[in-house]
């Protein structure tokens, strides 16, 4: 596996332009958030004394009025805005059956970069399948409104089918656990069950997101046109070979998460009070956020040189079989 990983990573080097795309979309849309939003952060600070406090760090009663008077998209400012705190918490999101109980804002500022990352991730894993030397910003583009329709619709059916888990597994989850921990006479009980609703809704999550990849996948390499008949072939694929896509999935996941280890203990040791001491957060918090793409990436290449080693394999067995079989047969002849 570690081979394959290797190559996948071999393969991104040759496309590492298209981590940049990333990094300044993703950027371009967070400063359009940004400068409306820090017009109302400035408001709320006025000549007082919390600007002083908020150089150093979150002044939680400058917060508490600020969430009592803020409306529209600035309400989302929360501290878990601050440094790995969006990682931890979308997946606190998952694993609790909140994912129907977002903020309308939320959802709406989700819908638009749903449209954006659609048509990214099509630029990106069409350009690893079709040209894996690499592309240039017209090609990159190209290949996004080729594939374009069909990753927006794969989109919206992992939408789909996030919310139906979400809705009829992880909600009914989470009530029957907040029962048993209210029934339960010790706290280990509680705690165990707890452990055990978040290891089956987390594996879930995990293989979800991950047939979906295999789709996405199978949709550039083969050409698919119909996004249904991609996700079952993924799925199909993902069930025969499960223990070994699952673990290959995993291992990805290590490094991601290696990554994020990195950046909070970087972030936590780096003090933040005087502006050199900021600006050289600024600049890890940037590094961080290409690191974080560059595993994104890494995901979708890694597993498409997974997909292809397997299938080349699976190709392989069949041939030598039939060759075996015409052996035998002329053997009997004799």
């Amino acid at each position: 596996m570690l081979g394959i990983l290797k190559q996948g990573w071999n393969q991104l080097g040759n496309h590492k332009k298209t981590v940049f795309y990333f990094y300044f979309a993703n950027l371009l849309v967070a400063a359009l958030l940004l400068v409306p939003f820090m017009q109302v952060f400035e408001d709320s600070l006025g000549p007082g004394l919390y600007r002083d406090k908020l150089v150093g760090q979150l002044d939680y009663d400058w917060y508490m009025l600020f969430a009592d008077r803020v409306t529209g998209f600035a309400s989302t400012f929360t501290p878990w805005v601050l440094g790995a705190g969006p990682f931890a918490r979308n997946w606190e999101v998952l694993l609790d059956g909140e994912l129907t109980r977002l903020p309308w804002i939320i959802v709406s500022l989700g819908t638009l970069y749903i449209l954006l990352n659609s048509f990214l991730l099509a630029a990106a894993v069409g350009s690893l399948a079709l040209d894996s030397k690499g592309t240039s910003l017209r090609e990159f583009f190209r290949n996004g409104g080729m594939f374009f329709g069909r990753f927006f619709r794969l989109t919206v059916l992992a939408v789909l089918a996030f919310w139906f888990v979400g809705s009829w597994i992880v909600e009914p989850l989470s009530d029957l656990g907040e029962k048993l921990t209210n029934a339960a006479v010790t706290d280990r009980g509680a705690f165990y069950w707890d452990v055990s609703r978040y290891g089956i809704v987390l594996v879930i999550f995990l293989f979800l997101n991950m047939l979906f990849d295999y789709a996405k996948i199978k949709t550039a390499l083969e050409d698919r046109t119909s996004v249904v008949v991609a996700f079952f072939s993924a799925l199909k694929f993902c069930t025969t070979s499960f223990f070994s896509c699952f673990g290959f999935y995993l291992l990805i996941t290590v490094v991601g998460l290696a990554w994020v280890v990195l950046y909070t203990g970087i972030e936590w040791l780096l003090p933040q009070q005087s502006w050199l001491t900021i600006l050289m957060a600024i600049i890890v918090q940037q590094l961080y956020m290409m690191g974080r793409l560059t595993v994104k990436l890494l995901f979708y290449s890694g597993q498409m040189q997974f997909y292809l080693k397997r299938k080349e394999t699976l190709s392989v067995v069949p041939e030598n079989f039939s060759s075996r079989t015409h052996l035998l047969d002329a053997d009997s002849g004799m």
